[in-house]
C-alpha cells in the first residue's frame, strides 16, 4: 500500500498539469472580457471563471499547497463578487489576477511534498486581493495556515532513474490522431467500393438496349451488303454498324474491369478495415490506463476535506480493475474530486450528531467502478443526511426555479434541480464548499463526454451518484443532419427520439411553440436558429419535418431539422488550438467523401435553447383555432387555473376562465353564440355558487344539460364524491391525487 507521502507525491504531480489548465481559463476569459469593455459579462464566462478559480484551490488543497490554495481562495472571493454582481470588472482589477496567476505558476515551479512555501513572498498579494473584495461584508476570511515546520523550497529534488520506458502522453495523442486519419481513409475506400459497385447496373441497362437493339443492327447489316461494292450509303451503314459492334465489345470489357476493380476494392476495403480496426485497438491500449491511478491519490483528499470539516470520515475503494483512456480517466479525476467534497461537506454529519442518530460517528464513503462492455460505472455513495427534497422544493420556489403551480412536482424533478449552477440549500459560504458551485460541473462534464448521471437520496441514509462513461472519446455513433444545406454530426447518446413535427403535434404554450410528447410540452427549436445560421423563426408544418428529441429526464427539447441521413460511426478529431472551445461544437468527423461535418455538442444546445427562450412563431391556422374543443375551466385559485389552463393549452384545446360557478355560468351562456363550450372543469368549493351547485345548475338548463363536467376538489370523502355524482359530474378528481396525465385522459374520453 502506498504511504502518505507516495499518495502527497502523486497528488501532487497531477495538480502541475491541472492547475496550469485553470490559470489558462481564468487568464482566457479575462482577455476575451477586456477586448470588449463596453459588454457585460455574460453569465456563462463569470460561472467559468468561477469554477476555474474554485477547482483550482481545491486541487490545491488536495496537492498540500498551501500558497497556491490560499491565492486562489482570494481570487475565488473576487469572482463570486462578480457573480453576484457586486464588483465591476475593470483593468485594474484584472492586473492583479494576472499577477497573481503568475506567481501560482513559479510556486508551482518550486513546489515540493510536504515544503512550504515563503509566506513573505505572496503577502502583497492576497492583500490586494482582499482589498478588491473588502467592502463585501459576506466575504469570508482565508483560513489561517495549519501549523507545519517550515521549509523553504528552492528546487525540486532528483528523481531516481526510471526503470522502465514512458512513451510521452502526447506521442501516443498524435499516433492516435494518425489512426484516425487511417480510419477516415477506410471510410472512404469503402465509398469507393460502393461507387464502383454502383456502376453495375449502369451497364446492364445498355445490355438491355443493346438486346432491343441488335436485331435492328442485323436487318441493317442484310440490307447494306449490297452496297458495298460502291455505294455511298452502303458504306456509311456499315461504318455504323461496325462502330455499334466495337462499342459494345468495349462496353462489355469496360463492364468485367470495374466489376473486377470492384471486388478488389471490396477486398482492400476489408482488410483495410481489419488492420486499421485491429491498430486503434492496439494504439487505445497503450492509452488505457488503471482507474486506481487516480482514485487511489483521493483517499488523501478526502482525509483533508474530513479534516477541514472537522467530520470523521472512512473512505472505501473497489476500482475493479477498471481502464479507461488517460483523456477520459483526467475528467473522471475533476468529477471525482467534486463529488467526494460534496458527499463530506454536504452529506456526511459531524460526530455528534451521527451519535444522535444512532449512526457510527464515523461516515462512510464508497466508490465503487466496473467495466460494462465499452462503458465504465461508477458508484460514489455516502451514508451521511440525504439530500432534504422540501428543502429544495423550498429553495427552488425562493430562487425562481420553481412556480408555487409547480410546487408538486416529484422527485426526479427536484433531484434534477441541484445540478442547476449556484443552486444551493447551504446558507453559509466557507472555503470547502457552500456556493452551490460543483454538481453543475459534474453533470456538464458527464454529459460532454456523452455519458449519463444520476443520483438516489435518502433522507437520513445517504446519498449515491451513479455515472455511466464511455472508455474513450475518440470514437462515437452518431446521426448525420442536415440544416441549411449544411450537414453535422449528432452523438447517438443524447438522442432519444425522431419524430415529425406534425400539425396534431406542435402547438402554442405561452407564446412558444412546443411539441407534445406523451402529452408533456417540449421546446420546439428549429436547430438552424439555435445555431445563428438562420434567422426565420416560423415553422411550416405541411413538410413534416423531422425533430430531434435531445436530453435526459426534464432536460429535454425538440431540434427541428431540414432532414437527416445515416447512422454511421464517427471518428472524432479534436478542434486544433485555437478552436478547442466552440459553442455547438464538440469535435469535427471527416466523411466518407472528404467533406467534414462538425460534431455538435447536446450540452451545449439544451443550455442555450433553455436559457434563451427563443420565440418561435406558428402559422396562424396552426394556432388553437375555434374548432378546437373549448373547455370552462372554474376555480377561485388564480394558482390552481394557471395551472390547469396551462395543462389544457398545451394539449391543444381552447381554454375559458371563471371565478365562481354564477360567473361559470353567465360565461356558458354568453358563449353560446360563438360555438358553445365543450367540457365544464371546476373546482368545488368557491364563493357564490359552489362546484356542486354549478353542477345542478348545467343539469337544468336545457341547453347546457348535454356538457360534461368534472370535478376537481381537496374534497376526498365518500360523501363528497357521492354527493358530486348525484349532482351530476361525469368524473370527480381529488387534487391530493392530482395527476396531469389522468385530468387529459379523462377529458379526452368524455369529449
Amino acid at each position: 500500500m502506498l504511504s502518505n507521502d507516495d499518495i502527497q507525491a502523486q497528488v501532487l504531480a497531477v495538480f502541475r498539469a491541472e492547475q496550469a489548465e485553470h490559470r489558462q481559463t481564468i487568464a482566457d476569459i479575462l482577455l476575451d472580457l477586456e477586448r470588449a469593455p463596453e459588454q457585460s459579462p455574460q453569465r456563462e464566462q463569470i460561472d467559468q471563471l468561477f469554477r476555474a478559480a474554485h477547482s483550482l484551490k481545491g486541487g490545491a488543497r488536495a496537492a498540500g499547497v498551501r500558497s497556491v490554495e490560499q491565492i486562489a481562495h482570494q481570487i475565488e472571493n473576487v469572482f463570486a463578487a462578480l457573480r453576484q454582481q457586486r464588483l465591476t470588472l475593470t483593468a485594474e482589477i484584472c492586473d492583479v489576477i494576472y499577477h497573481a496567476l503568475d506567481l501560482i505558476g513559479a510556486l508551482m515551479d518550486q513546489a515540493v511534498p510536504g515544503a512550504v512555501a515563503d509566506e513573505s513572498a505572496f503577502a502583497e498579494l492576497l492583500a490586494q486581493l482582499a482589498a478588491i473584495t473588502r467592502a463585501d461584508p459576506d466575504t469570508p476570511p482565508v483560513p489561517e495556515p495549519a501549523p507545519v515546520t517550515p521549509v523553504r523550497a528552492v528546487a525540486a529534488p532528483a528523481t531516481p532513474a526510471e526503470t522502465s520506458i514512458r512513451v510521452d502522453v502526447a506521442i501516443l495523442d498524435n499516433l492516435m490522431h494518425e489512426v484516425g486519419e487511417l480510419l477516415t481513409s477506410t471510410l472512404r475506400s469503402r465509398q469507393l467500393a460502393r461507387d464502383l459497385q454502383a456502376l453495375a447496373p449502369q451497364f446492364e441497362r445498355w445490355r438491355r438496349t443493346w438486346r432491343r437493339a441488335a436485331p435492328v443492327v442485323r436487318r441493317m447489316q442484310r440490307r447494306a451488303a449490297p452496297h458495298a461494292s460502291g455505294k455511298t450509303d452502303g458504306e456509311d451503314t456499315q461504318s455504323l454498324i461496325t462502330t455499334l459492334e466495337q462499342a459494345n465489345a468495349l462496353i462489355d470489357a469496360l463492364n468485367s474491369a470495374i466489376s473486377r476493380a470492384a471486388a478488389r476494392a471490396r477486398e482492400d476495403h476489408d482488410r483495410l478495415s481489419a488492420i486499421s480496426g485491429r491498430l486503434q485497438a492496439y494504439v487505445q491500449q497503450t492509452r488505457m490506463a488503471p482507474l486506481s491511478g487516480i482514485v487511489g491519490p483521493l483517499r488523501l483528499h478526502v482525509r483533508e476535506l474530513a479534516r477541514s470539516a472537522g467530520k470523521e470520515v472512512e473512505f472505501v475503494i473497489d476500482d475493479g480493475g477498471a481502464e479507461a483512456d488517460r483523456q477520459v480517466l483526467e475528467q473522471v479525476r475533476e468529477i471525482c474530486l467534486h463529488l467526494l467534497r460534496n458527499a463530506v461537506d454536504h452529506g456526511i454529519e459531524p460526530p455528534d450528531v451521527r451519535q444522535a442518530q444512532g449512526k457510527s460517528p464515523t461516515g462512510l464513503v464508497k466508490l465503487i467502478a466496473a467495466t460494462t462492455g465499452d462503458r465504465m460505472v461508477i458508484t460514489l455513495s455516502d451514508d451521511g443526511a440525504g439530500i432534504d427534497l422540501e428543502r429544495v422544493r423550498q429553495q427552488a420556489i425562493a430562487s425562481g426555479l420553481l412556480t408555487r403551480e409547480q410546487e408538486t412536482v416529484d422527485q426526479t424533478v427536484l433531484l434534477d434541480l441541484i445540478f442547476v449552477p449556484g443552486f444551493s440549500t447551504k446558507s453559509s459560504v466557507s472555503a470547502l464548499s457552500g456556493r452551490g458551485v460543483g454538481l453543475d460541473v459534474v453533470r456538464t462534464s458527464v454529459e460532454r463526454m456523452g455519458g449519463q448521471i444520476r443520483v438516489e437520496t435518502t433522507l437520513g441514509q445517504g446519498t449515491t451518484f451513479m455515472l455511466s462513461l464511455p472508455l474513450t472519446l475518440q470514437r462515437s455513433h452518431g446521426l448525420l443532419i442536415h440544416v441549411a444545406r449544411h450537414t453535422f454530426a449528432i452523438p447517438l447518446d443524447s438522442l432519444q427520439r425522431i419524430v415529425p413535427a406534425t400539425r396534431e403535434r406542435v402547438r402554442m404554450l405561452e407564446g412558444r411553440a412546443v411539441l407534445l410528447m406523451e402529452g408533456r410540452p417540449l421546446p420546439l427549436i428549429p436547430l438552424g436558429q439555435l445555431l445563428g445560421m438562420t434567422s426565420e423563426s416560423a415553422i411550416d408544418l405541411d413538410e413534416a419535418k423531422p425533430v430531434l428529441i435531445l436530453g435526459v429526464n426534464e432536460r429535454q427539447i425538440a431540434c427541428l431539422v431540414d432532414a437527416i441521413s445515416e447512422e454511421l460511426e464517427l471518428v472524432v478529431h479534436r478542434l486544433p488550438a485555437p478552436l478547442q472551445r466552440v459553442q455547438f461544437v464538440s469535435g469535427a468527423a471527416i466523411l466518407a467523401d472528404g467533406s467534414v461535418a462538425p460534431i455538435l455538442d447536446p450540452v451545449d444546445m439544451i443550455r442555450a435553447a433553455m436559457a434563451a427562450r427563443l420565440a418561435v412563431a406558428l402559422p396562424d391556422k396552426t394556432v388553437a383555432s375555434a374548432q378546437a374543443p373549448a373547455i370552462l375551466v372554474v376555480d377561485d385559485s388564480i394558482t390552481t387555473r394557471t395551472l390547469e389552463k396551462n395543462i389544457l393549452e398545451a394539449a391543444g384545446y381552447r381554454v375559458l376562465l371563471a371565478t365562481n360557478g354564477q360567473e361559470a355560468l353567465d360565461q356558458l351562456r354568453a358563449a353560446q353564440a360563438n360555438g358553445g363550450c365543450q367540457l365544464v372543469l371546476s373546482d368545488v368549493d368557491m364563493p357564490r355558487l359552489n362546484g356542486f351547485e354549478l353542477t345542478e345548475r348545467i343539469r337544468l338548463d336545457p341547453q347546457l344539460r348535454h356538457l360534461p363536467v368534472v370535478l376537481v376538489t381537496s374534497l376526498d370523502s365518500p360523501t363528497d364524491r357521492e354527493r358530486g355524482l348525484a349532482a351530476g359530474a361525469d368524473a370527480y378528481i381529488v387534487k391530493r391525487a392530482f395527476d396531469q396525465q389522468a385530468l387529459l385522459a379523462t377529458i379526452a374520453r368524455l369529449l
